[in-house]
This record gives structure tokens, sequence and C-alpha cells, in this order.
């Protein structure tokens, strides 16, 4: 008996993008821990692996896989953007301690503006004719992206120190709490009939930047940052960044997939082969971390 088709799941992950998923950026965002004293060095190191990884996964989505239109940037999105949300929040609070709050909250705002960017710059690339329709089409294409406003006003929101009323917080809450479901349900639904021989090859590639190449660049990056005479960040923050890049993708990237109509089978099924493979890397990353001093 199939009671949920394709189609279904296209509808969930809509409902996830619009409806839930702003929410639940939005109030992750305004209830971190970042204060005036933000550590722009720290923020340079991270993203300049995040966006190095990403870049790396495009060239490697156009010249080895022959993928077209917003693909590359859905491949490129699916190895550079971490599950910090729903993995990666509670395994570095427990592994840390709350020390960790602030490079956390750091990560999960410029990351989630420099991601969303990028992939809304990207994807739109391809199919403009003129520089001035890739910069209407790119700037349409920024404006109609829920998640990107989203983390955008939050950030704001953030910066300006606006509270909102108990009574929209507490309708914010509920839509939020159905964000993890509800994208979850839609990727599940798209997994079944998913064959992973045909997309091993690619599968791969993408294994091998989010759980290998991620980390190794951002620990590389962190630990080498000295010898180019910069000051060294904390070494909390720094097991922090490197956790992080090591986490499998994220379930947003599939709700993504399916806003820019692109790559979405593929990505459900690089973002369940991820979290499998992750529950060996994850534990060998900490196993490192620890001797880190």
């Amino acid at each position: 008996m199939k009671w949920f088709t394709e189609d279904h799941g296209r509808i969930l992950a809509r409902f996830a993008f619009f409806v839930v998923l702003p929410p639940f950026m939005f109030l992750a965002i305004t209830s971190s821990a970042i204060t005036n004293s933000v550590d722009l060095a720290f923020l340079i190191q991270y993203e300049l692996s995040t966006v190095i990884i990403f870049f790396m996964a495009i060239l490697v989505a156009r010249r080895v896989f022959r993928l077209k239109q917003s693909e590359p940037a859905m491949f490129g999105l699916n190895s550079s953007m971490p599950n910090y949300g729903y993995i990666g929040v509670p395994l570095c609070l427990l592994a840390f301690g709350a020390n960790a709050a602030m490079p956390m909250a750091l990560i999960l705002v410029a990351d989630t503006i420099v991601l969303l960017t990028l992939a809304a710059l990207s994807s739109t690339q391809s199919d403009s004719r003129s520089f001035k329709a890739s910069l209407k089409q790119i700037a349409r294409s920024m404006i109609r992206n829920p998640l990107l406003l989203s983390v955008i006003i939050g950030f704001l929101a953030l910066a300006l120190n606006i509270k909102l009323p108990k009574t929209p917080t507490l309708l914010l809450e509920i839509l939020a709490g159905a964000a993890a479901p509800t994208a979850l349900f839609a990727l599940g639904i798209t997994l079944v009939g998913q064959p992973i021989s045909s997309v091993k090859h690619e599968l791969g590639f993408l294994i091998l930047f989010k759980l290998i190449l991620h980390p190794l660049l951002t620990a590389t990056i962190f630990l080498c940052w000295p010898f180019l005479g910069f000051e060294k960040a904390a070494i909390t923050w720094i097991k922090v960044a490197i956790l992080f890049s090591c986490l499998p993708i994220a379930a947003n990237v599939y709700a993504l997939s399916q806003f820019y109509m692109a790559y979405s089978g593929r990505t459900a099924t690089a973002i369940m082969a991820t979290t499998v493979f992750a529950s060996l890397t994850v534990p060998l990353t900490l196993f490192f971390l620890e001797s880190l001093v």
C-alpha cells in the first residue's frame, strides 16, 4: 500500500520551507548567545573553509558529473552545510559545555547567511543571459527565499536587541516545533524508490567532501592561522568549529533543493548516507579533538 507519493513529499517540503523552517531559523538566531564582541577572525577562518569546499564541490559537479543549471549549487550545498541545528548544537554542548555557546551562535548565524547567499547566487548564474539579467534573477531569488529572509531578519532583531511579545513568540515556537518532523518526513518519502547504485559515485564524493575534507580543511586553517602572524583562537572555539564542519548534511538542504527544483532525490539519499557514515566519523573526530590543547 502506497499512502504517500513523491508529490506529497514535495508538498510537505514546500510547507516546511515556506511555513515552519523560517520561524525555526528566526528563533534559533534570536535566542543565540551572540554579544557585541563578535570575533571576526574566527568567522573568517570558519567561513573560508566553507566557501572553499562549496566551490570545490561545484567544480567537481560541473567538470566530473556534468551537472547543469541549479544542480551544481545544490551539490555544493550538500558538501558544505552541516546539520548544526539538530545534531551540532546538542553534541557541542554535551562535549564542551556552556563555553561552546558563543562560537556555536556565531557559526549558526554567519554560515547560514553565507551558504544561503552562495546557493542563491550559484543557482541563478547559469540561467542568466546577461549581467543585468543575472543581477535581477539573483535579487529575485534571494527575496523569494524565506529561509534567507528569516535569517537576515533574525540577525537584525538580535543586533538591535528587539524582543517579540509573548504571543507572537509562542506562535513562532509552535510553527518551529514542526520544522524537524515535517522536513524529515518529506525527506523520507523522497527516499523511497531512490536507487543508491545510480548515484554511488556522486554519493562517494559528497561523503568525502562533507565528512572528511571539510573538517580536515577547517582544522588546517585554524591550526595554521597563527603561523601567518594572526592570533590563535581559543581552543574550545577551534574544537567547536572542527566538530561543526564534520557533521552530516543538514536536512534543510533537502527543502532548499525542492525550492530550487534541483537535485532533490540525490540530496535526500546523501543526507541519509552522510548521517549513517557520520556515526563513525564524528566519534573519530571527537577522539582527535580530545588531544587538541
